[in-house]
């Protein structure tokens, strides 16, 4: 299964790649619970650097605060874990860079968990230019499993909405 996961992540970071490319499009991430594999997977594919820009691993709630701006008070009243810090992650993205594609990544991947959470709880969010989309995704499986899901959830979506444009 894993393997298939990697498969697909695989072709999608090559069409991402391909159609920003075409469609002169700069992705950038900002990555909590995937720890840099949405910029690993995508750059393991050659030509990633026409399309790149940058990428922040801000997997402690402080890298969170003091590299993307996430306020204190938003992960005091909502948790990391929610759409309203994955939003302020997206802001301070956008402030940091010009790319045209945004993706913050904020979840569970395990196996320990929280109260009133899920192992696989994770808060995904999409800026393409000042249109946002939030997603709260539970996806199944062992921690390893869980990142690539969410990595391809993320690639999925990305080249859905290049080959539409």
């Amino acid at each position: 299964m894993k393997e298939n996961l990697r498969n697909d992540i695989s072709l999608l970071a090559q069409q991402i790649i391909e159609l920003s490319v075409l469609k002169s499009k700069k992705i950038s991430f900002a990555e909590s619970m995937t720890g840099g594999l949405l910029a690993s997977s995508l750059t393991n594919e050659s030509n990633a650097s026409k399309i790149f820009e940058k990428s922040y691993i801000v997997y402690s709630d402080e890298a969170k605060i003091e590299t993307l701006n996430v306020e204190k008070k938003t992960i005091k009243d909502y948790s990391v874990y929610s759409f309203e810090t994955v939003e302020e992650m997206l802001d301070g993205l956008k402030e940091k860079t010009k790319s045209d594609i945004l993706v913050a990544v904020s979840g569970i991947a395990g196996p320990n968990v929280e109260k009133d959470r899920k192992v696989g709880e994770v808060y995904i969010g999409i800026m393409i230019g000042e249109k946002i989309e939030l997603f709260l995704k539970y996806f199944e499986g062992d921690r390893e499993t869980v990142r690539l899901e969410t990595v391809k959830f993320c690639f999925d979506y990305i080249t859905k909405y290049l080959q539409n444009i």
